[in-house]
């Protein structure tokens, strides 16, 4: 019985193996920590790229396929510093690294870098692509389900009377980072930075758009005069911010349609 058992599991695991070998693009998340593994995990093994931007929730939500020359490691619910260690952890250097700024003073993810970069397994997936979070069963299964329906990506539905109320409540809840806080995570940053720009890597800052109520939050401010400071504008390049046009579904999260003007602000620019 266990060897049946046994051969049964060989069998399955050389079917599954086969299916990615020939299927590399199959699978897909089911939520967003998923995605946020998959998306490191495709970074790490495949071909080093030129150009990657690191960033959060909100340039994570950028459509991939609409900037191919730029390699996405912004994650959801994760900061700027993650993709910066995952860079590093590759251990090659990039032509350009594009920084989303809105929140780069977010404190990182330990659990995704640590599952990502450390112990035996990310080791194994380097050589076994099968172990890979993007080949799960049930994330073929969603990527087969999918295909089979054709489905077509939507705009998220703007609610007024729920954008207001999100907006009234990071105005009405907005302070300024402590001074601690700052200074421990830009030390960080600029650790991560200094450690990738030695080989001779060129950064880029960017700013995603918001709603224009919340332009000038003073967290925001506060962001910007200090990025300005430590990264001065004849030393680093910042991209140009319009905010004016474009539309949020909370405030801060630009809808699908909006993150196709996105991709014309840096295929202009970079």
């Amino acid at each position: 019985m266990i060897k049946k058992s046994f051969i049964c599991c060989i069998v399955l695991f050389i079917i599954h193996t086969v299916i990615v070998v020939y299927e590399p693009s199959i699978g897909m998340a089911t939520n967003q920590w998923q995605d946020n593994a998959i998306k490191a995990q495709q970074f790490m093994y495949a071909p080093n790229a030129d150009t990657v931007m690191v960033g959060s929730s909100l340039s994570a939500r950028i459509i991939r396929d609409s900037i191919p020359f730029v390699k996405s490691i912004s994650f959801g619910g994760c900061a700027v510093e993650d993709g910066l260690k995952i860079i590093l952890s590759k251990n090659y250097t990039p032509k350009y690294v594009l920084v989303e700024t809105n929140v780069v003073f977010k404190g990182g993810n330990q659990k995704l870098i640590s599952e990502t970069t450390e112990g035996i397994i990310p080791k194994l997936r380097s050589f076994i692509p099968s172990l890979r979070e993007q080949y799960e069963p049930i994330c073929i299964f969603i990527s087969l389900m999918k295909r089979s329906i054709n489905l077509t990506p939507q705009g998220a539905m703007v609610n007024i009377n729920l954008l207001n109320k999100s907006i009234n409540r990071m105005k009405e809840g907005d302070e300024p980072l402590q001074q601690e806080k700052i200074q421990e995570r830009l030390h960080e940053i600029k650790r991560l930075i200094n450690a990738i720009e030695s080989g001779g890597t060129q950064f880029i800052f960017f700013e995603m758009p918001v709603n224009e109520q919340l332009l000038h939050l003073k967290l925001y401010d506060q962001t910007r005069t200090v990025l300005q400071k430590e990264f001065p504008k004849d030393k680093y390049c910042y991209l140009p911010s319009d905010t004016a046009k474009y539309l949020t579904t909370d405030g801060i999260h630009l809808d699908f349609e909006a993150h196709k003007d996105i991709r014309i602000i840096l295929e202009r620019n970079y």
